[in-house]
């Protein structure tokens, strides 16, 4: 039962999104794509000094390494994006990428989620039997 609401509810939220995407783009658009440009193009140690954009990685390094991470993928799209001095690039592969990025990881993260509400109603059920 539970699974089904939550199935129909991420599918839902999928569906949505992907209508959005050619919708507008706000200022955290340039912000990931410059990010994903910092940790691509750059070494390690300039990925929190760099001042070519007013958009610095500012996040954790936990984050800085997710965005590392994406532009692996992300260079196979439109390796333009990832140059640092690109700044407000959107061309429409940059565009798609990083909105599919966005629904790939709410749903990664949804799913994971949900994965580990059902394990631990599992065990606390077969606790109490």
């Amino acid at each position: 039962m539970h699974h089904t609401w939550l199935f129909s509810v991420a599918c839902t939220a999928v569906a949505v999104r992907l209508l959005l995407i050619p919708a507008y783009r706000s200022t955290d658009f340039e912000v990931h794509r410059n990010w994903l440009a910092i940790t691509h193009s750059l070494p390690i140690s300039e990925w929190y000094t760099d001042a070519t954009s007013p958009w610095t990685l500012d996040y954790p390094p936990l984050f800085a390494w997710f965005e590392w991470l994406l532009s692996h993928a992300a260079r196979h799209v439109d390796p333009n994006m990832l140059v640092v001095s690109n700044l407000d690039y959107a061309s429409p592969g940059t565009i798609l990428f990083q909105r599919l990025s966005v629904i790939a990881t709410d749903v990664l993260v949804l799913f994971s989620a949900a994965y580990a509400l059902a394990r631990s109603a599992s065990h606390a059920k077969s606790n109490v039997h």
